[in-house]
């Protein structure tokens, strides 16, 4: 079942958002992350020397990595054990393969991060900032890494914090074995994983830190006129065109060559301002999905029901049955402003699909079904199921027409996801919030009109903004 931390706990909205903490929805990781940034002007007590702990731990690495001569050696495996940052579990937020289960880093990752740190530092770069800001020049490190990072430097901050914030509200906690070199502490618990729960301060979240934001090619070279001509000359072309990978060995490259670059660039950095999420607007429409799912089917019920032994046929029926339900509260307005942010911009695609995952889940709830919607942390194709007796499943992809995978997703995607999860039915929800040519419109109608069976059943929706993006409703 789908439910926020408060709602789990039964504490009022406006109690919890006292606390200042974020509320996460148990069993989907919101992705929003730690912005260390945001630690040097945080106002909450338990934080105030976050910042100063990270900057220590990293110089403390800085110094080791000076000494390193080899591969391997013992300068080299201290620095590695310092290095080690394994997931952080309990936070609900992030990036996750499935449900909230984040991602540490590996051995493999730390020894070629190590590498290139060990390059950059005789190089002549030993600032501990560094490390903020490893996203933008090693591969497969990306926000959610950081974030990682960051946690476990300051795990025992968040967890007296968590500590505060349950019992100022008069929430449970039990004795928990957070980590095999950690002491047992008091923390409120998933009751569906049993696994500890950690809560997270709203002022120190970001749903893109600035090393993610500095990981985009053209955000990097705008800053630094001879840095976007080095990467041209060692790209050979255009760096647009350029892969993640081959832009980031780019980076290492000219950090190494040209050192002084990579000063302006922290110096930049540093110097930048980070700003927190903002939670009013959700410009990612991270957050605002999970209220305005419960509020909605509240206000607009819908009666569904399986027999015992239903069939494929009585599944789908009642899948094609809440999707019409949520393609009806789209075109009247309801949940199609939810889909655009206070300046009339639409969202990303995963809004459209948190949304539709949050109905679902609620109009299921609200009939007793034995169906369950399950999904990739509540984006990518939707997965229904009848939990016990019955093999079959129907999935529902979300696309919006400003997704240039459009026919792709219809021809390939889905069909591919049903083939993979032993489903022989699917819905292909189309969402028409603009930004679709009217030729590249042309040639996905026609690709559905000449597709044969078995072909997702598709349906389309008219997402267009009519009225104020006032999200006041919910």
């Amino acid at each position: 079942m789908i439910q926020s931390f408060a709602d789990h706990y039964e504490i009022d909205q406006d109690v919890f958002a006292a606390t200042g903490a974020f509320d996460p929805v148990l069993l989907i990781d919101t992705r929003l992350f730690i912005d260390p940034r945001l630690l040097l002007r945080t106002t909450v007590d338990e934080f105030k020397t976050s910042h100063q702990r990270i900057t220590e731990h990293f110089d403390n690495v800085m110094r080791v990595v000076r000494n390193i001569k080899k591969h391997g050696d013992p300068f080299w495996k201290a620095a590695d054990r310092m290095l080690t940052f394994p997931e952080v579990k309990g936070l609900c937020i992030g990036y996750s393969v499935n449900g909230n289960g984040g991602s540490g880093m590996g051995p493999e990752l730390r020894a070629a991060l190590l590498e290139n740190v060990t390059k950059i530092v005789a190089a002549g770069v030993d600032d501990p900032t560094l490390f903020e800001l490893v996203g933008i020049f090693q591969d497969n490190v990306g926000p959610d890494r950081i974030s990682d990072m960051i946690a476990k430097i300051i795990i025992t901050d968040l967890i007296s914090f968590t500590q505060r914030v349950c019992s100022d509200c008069g929430i449970p906690m039990e004795s928990c074995v957070f980590s095999p070199k950690m002491d047992q502490e008091d923390l409120p618990v998933n009751p569906t994983t049993r696994s500890a729960i950690i809560l997270v301060p709203k002022e120190i979240l970001s749903n893109l830190p600035v090393a993610s934001d500095y990981g985009d090619i053209t955000y990097i070279t705008a800053q630094n006129q001879r840095l976007r001509d080095e990467l041209n000359a060692i790209i050979g072309g255009s760096l647009s065109a350029a892969t993640l990978a081959d832009r980031k060995l780019a980076l290492r490259r000219t950090f190494v060559a040209h050192p002084e670059i990579l000063r302006d660039l922290l110096k930049a950095y540093l110097s930048s301002k980070a700003e927190f999420y903002d939670f009013e607007d959700d410009p990612s429409g991270e957050v605002i999905w999970y209220r305005a799912s419960k509020n909605v089917v509240d206000q607009n019920p819908l009666r569904l029901s399986l027999p015992a032994n239903p069939t494929l046929d009585a599944v789908e029926a009642v899948v094609v049955a809440i999707c019409e339900s949520f393609r009806g509260l789209v075109e009247d307005n309801q949940l199609a402003k939810l889909l655009y942010d206070d300046g009339g911009n639409p969202k990303h695609e995963s809004a459209a699909q948190l949304l539709f995952f949050g109905i679902a889940s609620a109009y299921c709830k609200a009939n007793n079904l034995d169906l369950s919607p399950e999904s990739d942390a509540g984006r990518g194709p939707v997965d229904f199921k009848v939990s016990t007796g019955f093999n079959g499943k129907v999935l529902v992809e979300i696309k919006l027409t400003s997704n240039h995978q459009l026919q792709h997703g219809f021809e390939a995607q889905l069909p591919i996801y049903m083939q993979a999860e032993g489903s022989t039915r699917g819905v292909y929800f189309v969402i028409d919030n603009g930004g679709c040519t009217k030729a590249r419109m042309e040639r996905f109608t026609n690709a559905v009109a000449s597709a044969v069976p078995p072909m997702p059943k598709v349906m389309f929706v008219d997402g267009a903004l009519r009225k104020s993006a006032s999200k006041a409703d919910y």
